[in-house]
């Protein structure tokens, strides 16, 4: 992964506290993201809302919840750095997924500048942690020996048997206490390669989640859209487990895709851990700019599809709809796709202005097109209509065709003004506004949007009686 950063790995075996300590270097010093507007070329507010709170990884007493590597960047005493969480190391593993999260392991220790080995204090030291300490000298990179979970002095003193590994001073930190972790950031930052200052860097991303059910092919789209075999991917369904952040480029304008669990509904979900899962695709949603909603083609819409699809236009998120696997659809010709498009009509009718894209992560078809479309997504989301074109606008509709009465009484619509962007939000001045109709609401809405665009994004439009 180009971070542009040097980049600071968490290694250790399953279940000593790696995603714990992730989420509290994360939380003790976040990156913070500069106004990006200026590249993106479409005519927006000239500030941004403030970057929410970084992101955590899911924390579980089930061992193997971490899968694939998941990254934040950090700021600390005026450096900047990337750390990268991992799953569990496994030496030995005799399941194919797991071995797939030992690749992952093994790519954050080739990319990594520094490796952070934890063990846990309250086990002692294990033989798997012998056998990881030897995998990790054999990288010949510098690395701390973090003795995790010291929650009292009594596991401190017993935890002086981890000298034995052979590594210089352990680290002593708490995570659930937060104890040591700034003295760790200290060390941290003073033993990293020398690289540009915080001032320097230009950072900032459009933020995509890439959201739907289980199985739909999210984790390969993303793996195809990198060229490489980034997350991890497997027929059983829930092998994305968190939300997990990626950063890339795509003409000269960064994202960061977060690749999220799937998606089911309440009702299907029968333990803690996947219930926190879909909490954390929900959280993404609600941080993101856009959302691609991915679907299977080779199935029926499903009515968690267009719960999904209603979640996503209830929070005003732009949004992209990619309809994976077209390459399984057999028999193919020229009503094929025309009759797709018909059926999505007719089963997500409330979200007919997103755009579409059939796909196949399995032979990269139309793949490099989803961002490219959530950048014109992007840019209509962003977009701010001038008040005098609106208002002619609105005078247009009202005499073609005017407000309906309701109990004899005729709204009237008198001024019309966009108030915010990221969605577009609209509003209308007038009398009795409070007896406007749902479907003349949705009448002024459709003709802003053919007048003006705003493809893939939801339009609000809010009365105010004047």
């Amino acid at each position: 992964m180009e971070t542009g950063h040097p980049i600071v790995a968490i290694v250790g075996r399953p279940n000593v506290g790696k995603s714990s300590l992730f989420n509290r270097i994360a939380a003790s010093a976040p990156a913070t993201l500069p106004n990006i507007n200026e590249n993106i070329g479409a005519e927006t507010r000239s500030t941004r809302k403030q970057r929410p709170s970084p992101k955590f990884a899911v924390v579980h007493d089930t061992p193997g919840v971490t899968r694939d590597r998941n990254y934040a960047d950090v700021e600390w005493a005026d450096r900047a750095f990337t750390i990268v969480d991992t799953g569990g190391l496994d030496i030995d593993p005799d399941d194919r997924l797991i071995d797939n999260v030992q690749a992952q392991v093994d790519a954050a220790l080739d990319e990594a500048s520094l490796i952070l080995f934890v063990v846990d204090a309250r086990t002692g030291i294990m033989p798997h942690d012998r056998t990881v300490a030897d995998k990790l000298r054999a990288t010949d990179k510098p690395i701390f020996l973090v003795v995790n979970k010291v929650d009292s002095e009594r596991f401190r003193n017993e935890a002086a048997e981890f000298y034995a590994l052979g590594f210089p001073e352990p680290m002593w930190t708490s995570c659930a206490q937060n104890n040591g972790i700034r003295e760790l950031l200290d060390m941290i930052v003073d033993s990293l390669p020398e690289g540009e200052e915080i001032s320097d860097r230009i950072s900032g991303a459009i933020k995509i989640a890439i959201v739907g059910r289980p199985n739909v092919g999210k984790s390969s789209l993303i793996n195809n859209l990198l060229g490489e075999e980034r997350m991890i991917v497997d027929d059983r369904p829930g092998t994305t487990r968190d939300a997990v952040n990626i950063q890339l480029a795509h003409d000269n304008i960064p994202f960061e895709i977060v690749d999220t669990a799937g998606m089911r509904r309440k009702s299907a979900i029968k333990d803690e851990l996947e219930s926190a899962t879909v909490q954390r695709a929900i959280h993404s949603i609600r941080q993101s700019d856009i959302a691609v909603l991915v679907l299977d083609v080779t199935k029926e819409v499903a009515q968690q599809d267009k719960t999904i699809a209603n979640f996503i236009e209830r929070h005003g998120k732009a949004s992209v709809l990619v309809l994976n696997k077209w390459d399984l659809i057999e028999d193919k010709d020229n009503t094929t796709h025309p009759a797709f498009m018909e059926r999505l009509d007719i089963q997500l009718p409330h979200v007919d202005y997103i755009p579409r894209l059939f796909t196949s992560a399995n032979t990269g078809q139309r793949v490099t097109q989803i961002l490219a479309t959530a950048l014109e997504v992007y840019r209509e989301y962003c977009t701010h209509i001038p008040t005098p074109a609106l208002n002619e606008l609105l005078i247009e509709l009202r005499s073609a065709h005017p407000p309906p009465r309701v109990k004899g009484v005729r709204p009237a619509l008198k001024y019309i003004t966009q108030v915010e962007t990221k969605p577009p939000t609209f509003l209308i001045f007038g009398r009795n506004v409070n007896r406007v109709s749902q479907s003349y609401e949705a009448y002024l809405v459709n003709n802003i949007r053919s007048e003006f665009g705003f493809h893939g994004t939801p339009i609000r439009i809010f009365f105010r009686r004047s």
